[in-house]
């Protein structure tokens, strides 16, 4: 599907999805990585990217993710996701 549709970001994400659940985490980052460069205003593409961050330890650079995701959802006007992405920094925070 993806060699018929190479610009399908929901199909990229869903992909990346699936990596992250066959347990290839860093494959998944790559993709979300790929995804969020293509198009930085796909949104969940952060979350998932901050959490899969976050799993590897990777604290500061889940805490930016959810920060640009922040910022694109203040641009998008995507207030759900902003507060998604608020909660999870918050959460990441915490932890430290």
């Amino acid at each position: 599907m993806l060699a018929e549709e190479p610009g399908d970001l929901f199909l990229r994400y869903a992909i990346a999805l699936e990596w992250k659940r066959s347990g290839n985490m860093e494959q998944a980052i790559t993709d979300l990585e790929s995804i969020l460069t293509d198009d930085p205003k796909y949104i969940p593409g952060y979350y998932q990217l901050a959490l899969l961050q976050a799993d590897l330890g990777r604290i500061e650079d889940a805490k930016r993710a959810c920060e640009a995701g922040m910022m694109q959802g203040l641009v998008t006007g995507d207030r759900k996701a902003r507060a998604e992405l608020q909660e999870l920094l918050n959460s990441l925070e915490d932890a430290e």
